[in-house]
């Protein structure tokens, strides 16, 4: 009966860990602005997708914190890896053009490429402008 009620104290004692792990995850997403969701959580602690779901106390955080980032503006971790490969696909590409340009030239090219951006933005913002006002 001894090893019983030892194992029974195990197991209680390493669900609490789980549990204390995954609310920390869950309140550490939640002040990081970053959404709260089941498969980020378990890529975060390695816990179950049913851990999440069947634990009463982690469910109840969970679904309180998630309730509360309703309206606010969150980081998706996904969309913050894919920007990072970006950025740095830009720069490298950057850097293949201003090699492979005299460095006069490739100035030039930047000084007409950051005007067109700016003529872009312009009429963005004035096809945007009359698209509202057509409502």
């Amino acid at each position: 009966m001894q090893k019983h009620d030892k194992m029974v104290a195990l197991a209680k004692e390493k669900s609490a860990e789980m549990t204390e792990t995954a609310i920390t995850a869950i309140e550490t997403m939640y002040r990081k602005n970053i959404k709260i969701s089941v498969a980020e959580l378990t890529k975060l602690t390695g816990l179950s997708r049913g851990f999440f779901y069947n634990n009463p106390n982690v469910k109840q955080v969970m679904m309180e914190l998630k309730e509360k980032q309703q309206g606010m503006i969150l980081q998706n971790p996904k969309s913050n890896a894919i920007a990072k490969a970006q950025e740095a696909r830009i720069k490298s590409l950057e850097q293949k053009l201003s090699d492979s340009v005299p460095k006069n030239e490739y100035e030039s090219l930047q000084k007409k490429y950051e005007e067109l951006q700016v003529k872009y933005s312009q009429m963005k913002k004035g096809t945007l402008l009359k698209m509202y006002d057509q409502l």
